[in-house]
């Protein structure tokens, strides 16, 4: 790949309108250093669920809905280690800590049943989670990629996030992921108000409350209200 193919993908990465023709571009453009599949999703920390943070989804569909059901990014070490570094990574060089348990080991092994034997990982901070990645898989058993190959990677991978980004906000103009009744609740919770408290300010029921901290929950695809809270915080939905 040229620098140029870069630059041109840069370019079209801005006049995209949605996720489809982006995530289309972005996998022809990388095929070129030998990548055939893709994923951009945000990291999943203390039980969340990765199905609703994923962004742009270009893995086998077999391999996703395995990857998902079986809850593999709780112990996959390339996911693992995505929620600890900001630094780009071949797969291969994920600390031994992550990717030599038994567990991680056979999340590789079946990713290769679906053509997947290598990558190289692009972690990025976001808005809309603690931290997202755009992982890109190989058929190959080894990348082999130069220093200026893995930059192109990072200068495509940054500004498709960002991209993704960008129409994330436009989709939010309308309708967010919250009501204002459940970013009440939030911000009630936030200030350390009990379910009890909450119903009595705002004049509800508390089984009431509670529905819209469990719809709240189930927006941002995490398992306690305290998670809601520090996501609806990150995302500027509420402001303690």
């Amino acid at each position: 790949m040229i620098d140029s193919d870069v630059f041109d993908f840069v370019e079209r990465c801005r006049k995209h309108t949605a996720t489809g023709p982006l995530l289309s571009d972005l996998l022809d453009t990388v095929k070129n250093l030998g990548f055939e599949h893709l994923i951009l999703s945000g990291v999943p920390l203390g039980g969340q669920k990765l199905a609703p943070m994923v962004e742009l989804n270009g893995w086998p569909k077999g391999w996703f809905e395995r990857y998902v059901e079986a809850e593999h990014a709780a112990v996959d070490g390339v996911c693992i280690y995505s929620a600890k570094t900001l630094k780009p990574f071949l797969w291969s060089e994920v600390p031994a800590k992550w990717s030599d348990t038994q567990a991680s080991r056979r999340v590789a092994g079946e990713a290769t049943e679906f053509g997947i034997w290598s990558g190289f990982a692009v972690p990025m901070l976001s808005v809309h989670h603690w931290q997202s990645v755009l992982s890109f898989a190989s058929s190959q058993k080894r990348c082999n990629l130069s220093p200026r190959q893995q930059v192109q990677l990072v200068t495509m991978a940054v500004y498709a996030g960002m991209a993704i980004q960008a129409l994330s906000n436009d989709d939010e103009d309308g309708e967010g992921p919250l009501t204002d009744r459940e970013k009440e609740v939030l911000l009630w919770a936030a200030a350390g108000k009990t379910s009890s408290e909450t119903s009595q300010i705002l004049g509800l029921t508390e089984r009431t409350v509670k529905w819209h901290a469990t719809r709240a929950r189930e927006a941002f695809g995490v398992a306690t209200t305290t998670q809601a809270v520090v996501e609806a915080v990150r995302r500027r939905l509420i402001h303690p």
